[in-house]
Formats: structure tokens, C-alpha cells, sequence
């Protein structure tokens, strides 16, 4: 069914690698248990980074966007950022890709989110960050805003990742209780107010390692909304850019699967922010 490519000490985590044809069933149970897993080798993959590495350079106008924080002045970093977020967000090419890439691994169908770009500045660039959708992403699990527990995220890289530069995740706390502002905040407020917070948080310190995220640029990980994960800046210089996307398996909604729920205390469930199954 599938094996383990390599454990990190830091949190006792293994990331498991899958082959597509696996029954997506199976991928579910284990997601919803826990695991993380990592596709490799899919050419609707490679397909979707060479198309989103070719509008960041098209977007930045330079050939190395990571390098882009030390080339423009916050303000303009800002607009091209935002500027290359709409456009992978609308790319009729790119989004062919990304549904080539959920029917390869058998997620399909599926309620989607929209894949989107994910901007990292660099931490000596903290000007550049001004807007709630750029920037590190603090602590949090995506169900505490969702309320959906058969959600599961999609991650993967569009440059070479290191452990000051990538996303964190505490896996040890995946089915512990995590102090969180779930119960007070509002989705309403969130979609309407700029400059309300763009998603529930941890309120407390992880009292837990946290485990960087060091696949390769070409590989996919999915892992359950209901881990606790969140970003970090890199001191190098260096932006972090990444795509994500998430989605609910049609058939796990229909059975009312799902992670446990260790904490949200809003129990609210937004599917208003998924696009149903697509008709074959």
C-alpha cells in the first residue's frame, strides 16, 4: 500500500510515500489518523510547477522570484505578490493541473478550494508582509475555521525548501487539545473586514516540537486539516513560494467521515468556501 521514505527524530514523524493507484479509501483512513503523506514522481505535478514558476517569473519580472524581496521596495512587492496570487487563482492551465493531479492520486471528485499561492518574505523584510495574506501563517489547524473534518490540505513547493523555510508542523499534538480563539471568531467578519484576523489561532505556545517540512520541489504532501501547522520566515534573504490548495473526498462527506476533533470549539462548518464535484 505504501512505505515509510524517512522518519525526523525532532517529533518521532514519519512522512509516508504513496503510489497512485492506491484505493483513495485507504489514503483517507490513514490522513484522518494522522499520517502526512508525499507523492512523488506525478507529471501533472511537474506540469503545475513549471506553469506557476513561469507566471511568478512573468509576474516578478526577474528569473528567480525567491529572490524578488531584495529587488522591490515593500510596497511593490506587495502589488506583485497579490498580482501573481490572482493570476495562479484564475489560470484556466493551471487549474487543469491541479485537477489532473486529485484524479491521479484518486482524490476525485472532491469539494475544492481554490489553489493559491503562498508568499513567505524573508524575516528581514518585514515591510513586506503588510497584508494579512502575505506572511507567516501562525499556528493553527484549518478545521477550526472550516469545521470540516474530512477536509485535507495539499502542499508543495515551487523552490528548494530548507528548515528555516518552509512550514512547521506539530504532529505529537494532532489529537490533543491546543488552546485556540475558535469559539470567538467569525468567518463573516473575516470575509467582510481586511483587517480582521484571516483564521483561527493557537493562544498558546505548542508545548511539542515542531517538525519542518522538507520535501522536494515536484513533490505533493497531503496531510489532514486538523493537524497544527504554520509558517516560518527565513533569515537568509530568501522568499518562501508554495502552493496550497484543499479539499473534502465526495465520498468521505457522504459517509461523515473525518479527523477527530480534539478542539474547535466553534463547530461551524463553512462549505460555502468548496466548489462541489464536478460533473464526469
Amino acid at each position: 500500500m505504501f512505505h515509510a521514505t524517512h522518519t525526523l527524530p525532532a517529533a518521532g514523524m514519519t512522512f509516508q510515500r504513496w503510489r497512485p493507484g492506491t484505493p483513495p479509501a485507504d489514503l483517507s483512513a490513514a490522513l484522518f489518523d494522522g499520517a502526512l503523506v508525499v507523492f512523488s514522481g506525478l507529471a501533472p505535478v511537474a506540469r503545475l510547477v513549471r506553469r506557476a514558476r513561469a507566471l511568478l517569473r512573468e509576474t516578478f519580472g526577474c528569473t528567480h522570484p525567491p529572490n524578488a524581496a531584495a529587488q522591490f521596495a515593500g510596497p511593490e512587492f506587495r502589488k506583485r505578490v497579490m498580482q501573481a496570487r490572482r493570476l495562479i487563482a484564475t489560470d484556466e492551465c493551471t487549474a487543469k493541473h491541479w485537477r489532473e493531479t486529485l484524479a491521479a492520486v484518486g482524490h476525485a471528485p472532491a469539494w475544492q478550494d481554490r489553489l493559491r499561492l503562498r508568499v513567505v518574505p524573508p524575516l528581514a523584510s518585514r515591510s513586506h508582509a503588510a497584508h494579512r495574506r502575505i506572511g507567516v501563517l501562525p499556528p493553527h489547524r484549518d478545521t477550526w475555521g472550516s469545521g470540516i473534518a474530512a477536509q485535507v490540505n495539499w502542499w508543495l513547493p515551487l523552490h528548494r525548501l530548507a528548515p528555516e523555510r518552509t512550514m512547521l508542523i506539530w504532529p505529537t499534538l494532532f489529537k490533543r487539545r491546543v488552546s485556540n480563539d475558535s469559539g470567538v471568531w467569525r468567518f463573516e467578519q473575516a470575509r467582510d473586514n481586511p483587517r480582521y484576523p484571516l483564521l483561527p489561532t493557537a493562544t498558546e505556545r505548542a508545548q511539542a516540537p515542531a517538525t519542518p517540512v522538507l520535501i522536494k520541489v515536484g513533490e505533493l504532501l497531503a496531510f489532514s486539516a486538523a493537524h497544527l501547522h504554520g509558517g516560518v520566515a527565513d533569515p537568509s534573504g530568501i522568499v518562501r513560494l508554495s502552493l496550497d490548495s484543499r479539499t473534502v473526498w465526495a465520498p468521505d462527506k457522504a459517509h461523515g467521515r473525518g479527523a477527530p476533533d480534539a478542539d474547535n470549539d466553534a463547530m461551524t462548518q463553512h462549505w460555502e468556501w468548496f466548489e462541489p464535484p464536478r460533473c464526469p
